[in-house]
């Protein structure tokens, strides 16, 4: 009973953090009601309906209680937020990963103008808002920077927040990851309904599945609406327990012990990886790993960065790269794929929506035909393929999706301007952070006062003559900031070849996370002058 009521009070003074937990246990689930939709050759479409996702309310709820909550800071008094905005957007780079999403935003909205179904466009132009104001509460809260964190040689990187955070992921990527496995070794869904998984079996049409050995074997879903889905989330899950001993710094709690666990929960998530059969997952997880074990890809700055950012030794990095792809080639040997089942079909699947998407921005190339329009103008722009050439009257049902690129995606359906605005800011995430050096000339300020809901977001800082941050402290940082832009740069890889990160709401979670985690931590080192 006691610990009831801590939890209770705990939850009474911090609401946001709390409905910010439920929003991650949710995040993954395809729980939701489906307010609306519009037909395509009289059957239901995923990208043309319009949903309330039960991880929407939680988001929500995390929003408007952190509004309220910042409504009853001192330090967020009405008088001074225009100020505050002012401030933050005149900070470089601060202000462009703050303005360039908001303009991307903006200008979905003014699509609304040109687009077909203006329902729609709207519908995914709140969406967008939605996941822009989860962009600015991640940048704002999870990367906290406690006062007292100055004062201790390593950097925790946001406290209790983001481990539990960061736990909570894990966590479901193990579970995911186990679901996933069952999946595998019935070849059906286990049953899980109350969750939404989805129905799979071998011969049930639509189902992602591949032949191997001449015989049908399903690719496993987990409680995602598909496996490429189940891989982008197992890459950030594997990607956090990976370098969980480095973000928190654990070591100190027996490093046999710990290594052993994390260990365990690589294996069942890499073992999940493999069963999702996403190749776009797994040469990202790839791309992820090379990126992050390469020392001299780094920031430099006062310190010796390039000796002191070697998260692993490269020795060893290396011998686990090999032995990977040799288990990889030993069990495609073993298994046989077929090889048109397991890499041509989708190849030629995908030239189809990439012809589409080259009629629709050739039609309309400097402001796309609509946000979320791609799908409701596929039979217009569908026979304008290469010279000339049609294609069947009327596409398969199965076949109106969006094209499995988020960069085409975005060029066709918010034109060049879109695209622009998008490219730039992920240019700014990856380029944006001030070197060590800078940091380091910053200094404290006299203490704020904060109420008791927010006390975490008072930063006090301001010049004195000592510094604020000690040296251990920035090597963390740009480490943690490292690890992040691999995560991120694996996502980026995905969107090349796929659209999930951009148009289902859990690829778009991912993305977000991962952009505003990016963000915070360059926020925190732009600390204001």
């Amino acid at each position: 009973m006691q610990t009831i009521n801590k939890y209770w009070q705990n939850f009474k003074t911090q609401p946001p953090i709390w409905f910010f937990y439920g929003f991650l246990l949710t995040c993954t689930l395809s729980i939701r009601k489906v307010l609306f939709f519009y037909p395509i050759s009289g059957q239901f479409n995923e990208y043309t309906g319009i949903y309330l996702y039960l991880s929407d309310i939680f988001l929500i709820l995390t929003l408007v209680t952190w509004s309220f909550s910042i409504l009853c800071n001192n330090k967020f008094i009405l008088s001074n937020i225009t100020t505050r905005i002012r401030t933050h957007l005149s900070i470089v780079p601060r202000g462009t990963i703050l303005l360039l999403p908001l303009l991307l935003v903006i200008w979905s909205f003014i699509s609304l103008i040109w687009a077909d179904n203006k329902f729609i466009a709207l519908f995914r132009s709140i969406k967008l808002t939605e996941f822009y104001l989860f962009y600015l509460y991640i940048i704002y809260n999870v990367p906290r920077l406690p006062r007292q964190m100055f004062h201790v040689e390593h950097f925790d990187w946001g406290g209790t927040f983001f481990k539990r955070s960061a736990q909570i992921i894990i966590a479901t990527g193990v579970i995911q990851a186990m679901i996933a496995i069952c999946q595998f070794v019935i070849q059906h869904s286990i049953g899980l309904t109350w969750l939404r998984e989805s129905d799979i079996g071998a011969n049930i049409p639509g189902v992602a599945k591949l032949i191997l050995d001449s015989h049908k074997i399903i690719r496993s879903y987990g409680l995602f609406p598909h496996p490429n889905i189940l891989g982008g989330f197992l890459l950030i899950s594997i990607i956090l327990t990976w370098s969980y001993h480095k973000l928190f710094h654990v070591e100190q709690f027996g490093q046999t012990r710990i290594k052993s666990k994390i260990n365990t929960l690589l294996i069942i998530q890499l073992i999940g990886l493999i069963l999702t059969f996403s190749k776009s997952a797994i040469l990202g997880l790839a791309i992820t790993a090379i990126y992050i074990n390469i020392k001299n890809n780094v920031p430099r700055g006062t310190f010796n960065f390039k000796k002191s950012l070697g998260m692993f030794h490269v020795e060893h990095f290396s011998r686990r790269l090999i032995l990977t792809l040799g288990i990889i080639l030993a069990l495609g040997y073993i298994i046989r794929p077929n090889i048109n089942s397991a890499l041509f079909k989708s190849l030629n699947e995908r030239l189809l929506y990439l012809n589409v998407s080259r009629g629709t921005i050739l039609a309309q190339p400097l402001i796309g035909v609509g946000f979320g329009q791609f799908v409701l103008n596929m039979d217009e722009y569908a026979p304008r393929l290469p010279a000339g050439r049609q294609v069947e009257p009327t596409l398969e049902s199965w076949q109106y999706q969006p094209v499995h690129n988020v960069f085409m995606l975005i060029w066709s359906e918010l034109g060049i301007i879109g695209l622009g605005l998008f490219t730039w800011w992920l240019w700014q995430l990856f380029h944006a952070c001030l070197s060590g050096r800078q940091v380091e000339q910053k200094y404290l300020k006299p203490d704020v006062e904060c109420s008791t809901w927010n006390n975490d977001h008072c930063e006090a800082f301001a010049p004195t003559h000592e510094p604020i941050v000690p040296r251990g402290t920035i090597l963390a940082q740009q480490k943690t900031l490292h690890i992040l832009r691999g995560a991120l740069l694996g996502l980026i890889f995905i969107m090349l070849l796929d659209h999930y990160l951009w148009d289902i709401q859990q690829g778009e979670v991912l993305f977000w996370i991962a952009a505003g985690l990016i963000a915070g931590m360059v926020r925190m080192n732009s600390i204001d002058k």
